[in-house]
């Protein structure tokens, strides 16, 4: 078990722009998209609201593998979580997705579409990919990482 450490969730609560999502097509094609809506969820999951359907969510349909890549030059921080996406149309984290896009139209004074989905990843693997010697180590257990 992968456990996301306090410094990612940290990062992830005071990122300053979206983080990113890479998925791979059925042909082996990547895609990668910025996600603003991507948080943590608990100590193994990150969460976003899916509301475009498009490649990013039919990849994910083929292919659930993914890689998040989130950085912070102000924080000093930059990290790679790789693990596998859920797609859940219903139930509670759903029901937070739409509550959250509602909450997002009002602030907006626009109607944003209800969500099609919330994706929620089983995060398997985290990364440093800060320059230097810490790039690309692999942290069997985030807690033992400080930057």
């Amino acid at each position: 078990m992968v456990e996301i450490s306090n410094e990612v969730k940290k990062l992830f609560e005071e990122k300053e722009g979206p983080a990113f999502i890479a998925t791979v097509d059925g042909g082996g094609k990547p895609n990668v998209v910025s996600k603003g809506s991507l948080k943590v969820l608990d100590d193994e999951h990150l969460w976003y609201i899916e509301s475009a359907g498009k490649k990013t969510y039919e990849n994910l349909k083929k292919n659930p593998h993914v890689a998040v890549a989130l950085a912070s030059q102000e924080k000093m921080g930059a990290y790679q979580l790789r693990g596998k996406a859920e797609l859940v149309t219903e139930g509670r984290l759903y029901e937070q997705a739409v509550k959250r896009m509602e909450e997002i139209s009002s602030k907006l004074g626009v109607s944003l579409p209800k969500p099609i989905a919330a994706i929620r990843i089983k995060v398997d693997e985290i990364y440093s990919i800060l320059p230097g010697p810490m790039g690309g180590e692999r942290f069997a257990n985030m807690h033992a990482h400080v930057i």
